[in-house]
């Protein structure tokens, strides 16, 4: 923690000694020029940094470079300006002072309109991007067009942030065809259709609580060139090893768009590794947005146990054994009548392996032991899903908005175990049908004012049947008969909710919202154990301990009050909820009240920086997976069970945030968080060389610490970005084993290191980065602690117009123990053919033929080791033609 205060005052002080260019703006008739467009050139026109003026007129910005530049004034109706400046050391100050904007007349001569274009421009809350100014003809899809636009990042997973805050929506000409999953269209629509790229902030859906919503949301909007406007266009991939992998993949995407309709369909399979779910896995689960038209925020798909193993270490194409299909069709129509309909399909049927070889070392209290599994995971899933929306706006200043959406998956897991040698096989289905309806109506009833009311209903029911044949009974039972489990689970969840609220902006930074509504929440859980010989013959015995019947009900009315007030530097804002909760877990009633107050204050100065402090205190309360009493075998011979009963979770939280400088030359970036959970859960386990039971137990204060830190810095001499990266994580939690005495143990992270980025695009760019991670665990039995490390090094070479080299590097090592290091090389070469608007590209995957990466963790009482098995070295050769 000390270093992390000295690095953040030492780069306190490096960004204190920036540039700065400073000034005002003025109209004609001396009135301030608020939201004018503020940018700093080099000698090439290229973009250094932006602003926009205040509602002052006053503007700034910082920059540490030297030499010749240009600071270009613009408008909307007024005529733009551009000043020479000249910076030759660090910390002057170049005050333009007043600077008077002429107001724009367009002059039409011969039917010949003078008018102007600019790379950037900002008005009010919109900032747009031409896209032909940051293209240079090497863009695959709009995410490669994306990644060069100045203040927009897009992350590893496709999610796209604009400065420190994450896109919400992307949409095409203001209708949105994906809400969350917007990855679909980012990562495969063809960026040449492409005119404008508008980030929109404080960013309504629903454009009736345009300013009155206090939003601080932001989305992308994506215009069209005219020519492209209401023509079919797409692409299409196709893609191969050769016949020794049999690895392929093929991709299909065609869109048609225009003012009225809108209309996306695709296509894709592959057994390349892909994971091509990232833009529909939203519609699978229900939304827990927490806005005014929406109710229910903490409803997730019922999940009880789960009978496959994924890979969470890193990319997914590295041990993603697969063979997938998915199939989706989005579509809107804007009926003359004011209404609008949304149609969205999936068909996703996917086969995933994995393979994972484990060592498990426990010791504790006299109990000493090592496990050796060696495991195959396989999974089909099929998903399909269906949703409708449809929407009416009135002529009254009011709209009505209705969806329903069904979806169905089926899945199916063949899993192949080795326990110390010992042969384990487990054949399971669990299905999932899924029901949710939302009806949302909107009234504006002035400038200022609205009303909302939601009514949402889902249903949901997911049976499980599963059968592992191994011995853990026969332990269990001391009978050398039990050879095979089967577990049978139902599950069903009925949720209702009502929600109205009442908004209002007393003046353009000052608003308040009302809420009052009711939740209702009905859960059922069955489950049922047998255990048979090997000539499946029923085992007898005493099942009372493993058989559930658990009926858990949940209402909660609640009213909430928000407020905020925005100055010029200074903001303020409070939120108050309260609850009362009534419970019914098998006929056992509770009822209580809530009050969950929260509050933030926030300053905000161009030249020392921005601070934010909040507070709050919550009430949350356990599902239906912490309820029931007896045990439910998760299999891979381990047993859960619940002691808690019915619980309310209290916590509060404090946080802290401080930024400063600009994200394209130097920028800091510190927050603190701090979070004291006075009542939460924890477990007993159980132990046994052939088994574990896990007990839930409710264990009293726990409190975690994090810390980041970030430092953005533009280097001129090598014409490049360099971030150092830190954080700090401390968790202190309590825990039994064996119903002993509770043992505390403190675990921490810390995290160091860089990133850098070249900011130019002529023949070479690279990306390279290194991260150290220390962990350790201290507790009143043992202690240990292991380093992580992961490097990267990519380099992209652009030689013409046509043909383009990247390399991709990267390193990893986990853990503190003589275990191996594991490399990745992967290398893509792609030729572009303007003339048949297709591509060629050649791609070398895992090229260091790296065949396992290893994975070690600790806990208070154990050591693991764990070695997944990789997709080995594959030349892949395809084409990409754009239609």
């Amino acid at each position: 923690m000390k270093l992390l205060c000295l690095l953040f005052f030492i780069l306190f002080l490096k960004i204190s000694a920036q540039t700065e260019v400073k000034g005002v703006i003025w109209s004609e008739n001396e009135q301030p020029v608020s939201r004018a467009n503020v940018i700093l050139t080099d000698s090439q026109d290229n973009i250094i940094t932006f602003v926009f003026s205040n509602k002052d007129g006053s503007f700034l910005l910082n920059t540490d470079r030297f030499g010749n530049f240009n600071l270009q004034i613009s408008a909307m109706g007024y005529i733009s300006k551009k000043f020479p400046i000249s910076i030759i050391k660090k910390g002057e100050s170049k005050d333009f002072k007043t600077i008077n904007l002429e107001t724009d007349k367009i002059k039409e001569i011969k039917e010949v309109v003078i008018s102007r274009t600019s790379t950037i421009k900002i008005k009010k809350d919109t900032i747009e991007y031409s896209a032909k100014n940051f293209s240079n003809g090497t863009e695959q899809n709009v995410e490669d067009l994306l990644k060069k636009l100045p203040g927009i990042t897009v992350l590893s997973d496709g999610k796209i942030k604009f400065g420190n805050k994450e896109v919400s929506r992307v949409m095409i000409e203001n209708d949105d065809l994906f809400e969350r999953g917007y990855q679909t269209l980012t990562q495969n629509m063809p960026s040449k259709p492409l005119d404008k790229v508008q980030v929109l902030k404080n960013y309504s859906k629903n454009k009736l609580l345009k300013n009155i919503e206090d939003s601080e949301s932001i989305a992308l909007n994506l215009t069209l060139k005219e020519d492209a406007k209401g023509k079919w266009f797409g692409n299409v991939i196709l893609a191969s090893t050769s016949y020794k992998e049999d690895m392929r993949q093929g991709k299909l995407n065609v869109m048609n768009f225009t003012k009225r309709r809108k209309a996306y369909l695709l296509f894709n399979a592959n057994n390349l590794g892909l994971n091509e779910m990232n833009g529909v896995e939203y519609l699978i689960n229900p939304s827990s947005e927490n806005d005014v038209e929406n109710v229910g925020t903490n409803i997730n798909t019922l999940y009880t146990i789960n009978l496959h193993q994924k890979n969470v270490q890193f990319n997914d194409k590295r041990t993603n054994f697969n063979n997938d299909r998915l199939a989706s069709f989005n579509y809107i129509y804007n009926f003359k009548t004011d209404w609008k309909l949304k149609l969205v399909t999936i068909f996703n049927e996917t086969e995933n392996r994995n393979y994972i070889n484990s060592y498990y070392k426990f010791n504790f209290d006299g109990l000493d032991f090592i496990n050796n599994e060696d495991k195959t995971w396989k999974q089909n899933n099929r998903n399909i899903v269906g949703k409708l929306e449809l929407s009416k706006d009135f002529k009254n200043n009011s709209n009505i908005q209705f969806y329903n959406k069904i979806s169905s998956l089926n899945e199916n897991n063949n899993n192949i175990f080795l326990f110390n040698e010992q042969i384990n096989n487990q054949i399971g289905k669990n299905e999932l049908f899924a029901n949710e309806n939302r009806l949302t109506f909107t009234k504006k009833i002035d400038s200022s004012k609205a009303l909302v009311a939601v009514a949402r209903y889902i249903f949901q029911n997911r049976p499980y049947d599963f059968t592992d044949e191994n011995d853990v009974f026969s332990h269990i039972l001391n009978n050398p008969e039990a050879q095979k489990v089967n577990q049978m689970i139902e599950s069903k969840m009925n949720f209702g909710g009502l929600k109205f609220s009442y908004l209002k902006k007393y003046a353009e930074e000052n608003s308040l919202e009302l809420q009052l509504g009711n939740e209702f929440r009905k859960d059922y859980l069955n489950s049922n154990l047998e255990v048979f010989n090997l000539n499946n013959e029923v085992v007898n015995f005493n099942r009372s301990g493993f058989i559930n019947n658990t009926d858990y009900l949940q209402n909660t009315a609640f009213g909430q009050i928000k407020y905020g007030k925005k100055s010029k530097k200074w903001s303020y804002g409070f939120t108050v909820l309260n609850q009362m909760i009534h419970s019914d877990l098998n006929q056992n009633k509770q009822d209580g009240f809530y009050i969950s107050p929260s509050a933030n204050i926030g300053y905000q100065n161009r030249k020392i920086g921005n601070f934010n402090l909040n507070a709050g205190r919550k009430f949350s309360t356990v599902s239906i997976n912490d309820v029931y009493t007896n045990y439910i075998y998760q299999g891979n011979r381990n047993f859960k069970q619940n002691n808690i009963g019915f619980a309310v979770l209290p916590d509060y939280n404090l946080g802290f945030s401080y930024n400063v400088g600009e994200q394209m030359s130097q920028y800091l970036n510190f927050n603190i968080n701090f979070l004291r959970s006075e009542d939460y859960l924890s477990n007993n386990m159980i132990v046994n060389p052939n088994y574990t039971f896990n007990q839930t137990i409710l264990v009293k204060n726990n409190s975690n610490f994090s810390s980041n830190l970030e430092l953005r810095k533009y280097l001129k001499f090598i014409k490049s970005r360099l971030s150092i990266l830190g954080s700090y994580m401390l968790s202190d939690y309590e825990n039994s084993v064996n119903n002993q005495p509770l043992i505390k143990t403190k675990f921490t992270n810390f995290k160091t290191g860089f990133e850098m980025k070249s900011g130019w695009t002529k023949f070479i760019n690279y990306e390279l980065g290194y991260e150290w991670a220390f962990n350790t665990i201290s507790s009143e039995v043992n202690s240990n602690d292991y380093l992580d490390q992961k490097g990267f090094a990519n380099l992209y070479f652009i030689i013409g117009a046509q043909f383009r080299i990247e390399s991709y590097v990267k390193y990893y090592k986990f853990g503190n123990t003589d275990q191996k290091t594991t490399q990745f090389w992967d290398i893509k070469a792609n030729y572009t053919s303007k003339k048949y608007n297709m591509s060629v590209f050649v791609q070398g995957n895992n090229l260091l033929n790296s065949n396992s990466i290893q994975r070690y963790s600790i806990s208070n009482i154990s050591e693991s080791l764990y070695t997944q098995r990789l997709i080995p070295r594959h030349i892949v050769l395809g084409i990409n033609k754009n239609f």
